[in-house]
């Protein structure tokens, strides 16, 4: 086995493996049979009512990309992209189901991969961003219940901060985008001069994406982005905390909201396993415990949630897959 071979084990064997050492860990904790009995207390019209949301919030991604990237396409030939992307996105580990949307924007839309992998890094600070001002709300609703085991530096300084940086970044690229670029390129000047290739590659590349970052401008076209950006949050949130509470699980909303808002703080970076299992429920059922759920309640909510999401994935990656071969037909017949 030579060394890429290697890493492309690696790469999924060991997302796995932890993976199921989380989920093994998780479920010791709880009877199984708890899982489809909690899913069968959804209704079908919550369900439905679950789906529908699920589909606005591919749908609002949809329409951001199309306001990010200015591309003149219609929404629905935009729609199965990022139906397929969300699909990957919810199975491959380590973010590489972000792959799926920089080929399909490339080959459907014309789209090119570093200006591709860009509208993705500043979609991602924006959802940071904002993600940081719902743990910062979030946690002050919850200020007493969380005193005892956070401070308020970590509370609300440091999601103050990397939110604050993160816009401070922002402003610095598409206010001043030409000094932005000499400063980059002189902090990169000793590591090209090492003329190693894999190291003047990766610093070309990402010299490259950072260009296209600074062709972004914060005009009308951005202030929908960050609209879209917005009303993704509240989809998202809006309807797991509904899910949640369909179930009939006993459990505070403000303290699902502040669990699932931690969560997927951590699912912007490279940490998820082979279908987020584990990953994403290991801090949800942490902090649902703290504020005093029992780790088996927290354990089937966190696990009922996934599942359900999973199943949405699963129409909307097929859908995504048809359609994209539908287009890709046409346009080699244009």
């Amino acid at each position: 086995m030579n060394r890429k071979q290697f890493q492309r084990v690696a790469k999924i064997g060991l997302p796995t493996v932890l993976a199921v050492v989380i989920a093994y860990f998780l479920l010791k904790q709880i009877d199984l049979q708890q899982i489809p009995k909690t899913l069968s207390r959804l209704s079908i019209n919550a369900l439905l009512i679950g789906f529908l949301c699920y589909c606005l919030l591919v749908l609002a991604k949809a329409l951001r990309f199309r306001a990010l990237l200015n591309l003149e396409s219609r929404v629905h030939h935009i729609f199965p992209i990022l139906a397929l992307h969300t699909f990957w996105g919810n199975i491959l580990p380590m973010r590489t189901g972000d792959v799926s949307y920089v080929y399909l924007m490339q080959r459907r839309q014309k789209v090119d991969a570093t200006q591709g992998i860009a509208s993705l890094l500043v979609a991602s600070l924006i959802d940071l961003v904002l993600l940081m001002g719902l743990v910062i709300a979030s946690a002050w609703l919850l200020r007493a219940a969380l005193r005892d085991t956070f401070s308020g530096t970590v509370l609300y300084l440091v999601p103050f901060l990397i939110g604050g940086g993160l816009i401070a970044v922002v402003v610095f690229v598409y206010v001043a985008p030409n000094v932005c670029m000499r400063f980059a390129e002189r902090c990169t000047a000793p590591f090209l001069r090492l003329e190693k290739r894999s190291i003047t590659w990766g610093i070309n590349k990402g010299l490259e994406v950072l260009q296209q970052l600074t062709a972004f401008r914060s005009n009308r076209r951005f202030l929908e982005v960050w609209l879209y950006s917005l009303l993704c949050l509240v989809i998202r949130f809006g309807f797991q905390c509904y899910l949640v509470t369909e179930m009939g699980v006993d459990i505070p909303m403000t303290e699902v909201l502040f669990a699932l808002a931690f969560t997927n703080v951590f699912n912007l970076l490279p940490v998820q396993t082979v279908g987020n299992f584990g990953t994403t429920e290991f801090p949800f059922v942490w902090l649902l415990n703290h504020f005093g759920t029992s780790v088996a309640v927290a354990t089937v909510t966190g696990f009922s949630l996934h599942i359900l999401i999973l199943l949405y994935c699963l129409p909307l990656g097929a859908y995504g897959y048809l359609m994209n071969g539908k287009f890709g037909k046409k346009t080699e017949e244009l």
